[in-house]
């Protein structure tokens, strides 16, 4: 039988400009948060985001542990980046809507004042299930999105990401935080939340966010992520950044 997802630690609720989110809070510590966001992206984003990524969709990357992404033999699924088209959000334009959505929602847990100029594009993902008898099926690892190591914050890295699922599958595409004890079974028009920064020391997560996605056996999961860094914008967008937090340019020049 398959888990069914945590008892969150506590629930509350989230006022925005569409209306409101419940929210299932998972873990809060300072430098660690899970949250599962009722109603989070709509039908039509998803229809968005969707036709946005059918013409570009690759194999997907991994998370190399660095704050980076690189190519598995493990990972099956297909993925694309969606630039935003910010310039069509006074229009109502879904993604840019949705996007708004994520980073009010990042500076209302955080308060950091996150901008979306210069992050990484929003990310669709979509996985096909091939049956229990498949022997290789598409499996995530266990890996953190950004630092998780208890160390000082290096600026333009990852600090919180969102995954939004606009398909879920009759069986299996659950996400596992095995250090948190944490199972959650994805949720159409939900979404997971979670941050490993502490924004008062500056500290990253020590490994509570460590997370692996459990493989897709029967049906579809499409999700949608946003992977969200701090001391990124228009001049410094996040690709100038290596994984040390240094400026490329500067790293070319020591």
């Amino acid at each position: 039988d398959e888990l069914e997802t945590t008892k969150p630690e506590d629930t509350t609720f989230w006022q925005h400009d569409d209306g409101y989110c419940d929210v299932q809070i998972m873990i809060d510590r300072p430098a660690s948060k899970v949250h599962v966001v009722e109603n989070f992206i709509t039908e039509e984003e998803c229809k968005a985001m969707e036709e946005a990524a059918a013409p570009i969709l690759h194999k997907a990357t991994v998370a190399d542990g660095k704050g980076g992404s690189e190519f598995s033999e493990s990972r099956k699924a297909m993925q694309a980046g969606i630039k935003v088209p910010w310039n069509k959000e006074k229009e109502g334009h879904p993604i840019a809507t949705l996007s708004r959505r994520v980073y009010d929602y990042v500076n209302h847990v955080l308060d950091l004042d996150i901008q979306h100029n210069g992050q990484e594009d929003l990310m669709s993902i979509q996985y096909e299930g091939r049956g229990e008898n498949d022997t290789e099926p598409d499996r995530y690892m266990p890996h953190c999105d950004g630092d998780c190591t208890g160390l000082n914050f290096k600026p333009g890295t990852r600090m919180a990401t969102m995954v939004m699922y606009c398909e879920v599958p009759e069986r299996g595409g659950a996400t596992n935080f095995r250090n948190a004890g944490l199972h959650i079974v994805p949720k159409k028009g939900s979404a997971t939340f979670f941050s490993y920064i502490d924004p008062e020391t500056m500290k990253m997560d020590t490994g509570f966010t460590e997370h692996s996605g459990c493989p897709v056996i029967e049906g579809e999961k499409k999700i949608v992520t946003q992977w969200v860094r701090l001391g990124v914008d228009g001049e410094n967008p996040w690709h100038s950044f290596n994984t040390l937090g240094v400026k490329v340019s500067d790293a070319r020049e020591q």
